[in-house]
């Protein structure tokens, strides 16, 4: 009797063990999900942004380099 009542009763803790394992898990896992979606809607905001703010601040950088290649004869 003993024989089967130990490793029936370790199997049914262990059962027990693992689902309580992967409920938190998965708890943690889908605030992490949320936390990922938040930060790709971000990065996809701020790059929305950058892109003008490079172009204005390149712009006269590349008509600067374009009047001295005009002045040196490189053009």
């Amino acid at each position: 009797m003993e024989y089967v009542v130990g490793p029936v009763l370790a199997l049914l803790i262990g059962m027990k063990f693992t689902d309580w394992k992967t409920k938190t898990c998965e708890k943690r896992f889908t605030a992490v999900e949320t936390k990922v979606e938040v930060v790709e809607k971000k990065v996809e905001a701020v790059d929305q942004v950058i892109l003008p703010k490079v172009m204005q601040t390149l712009q006269p950088v590349t008509r600067a380099v374009v009047r001295i290649n005009e002045e040196i004869g490189l053009q």
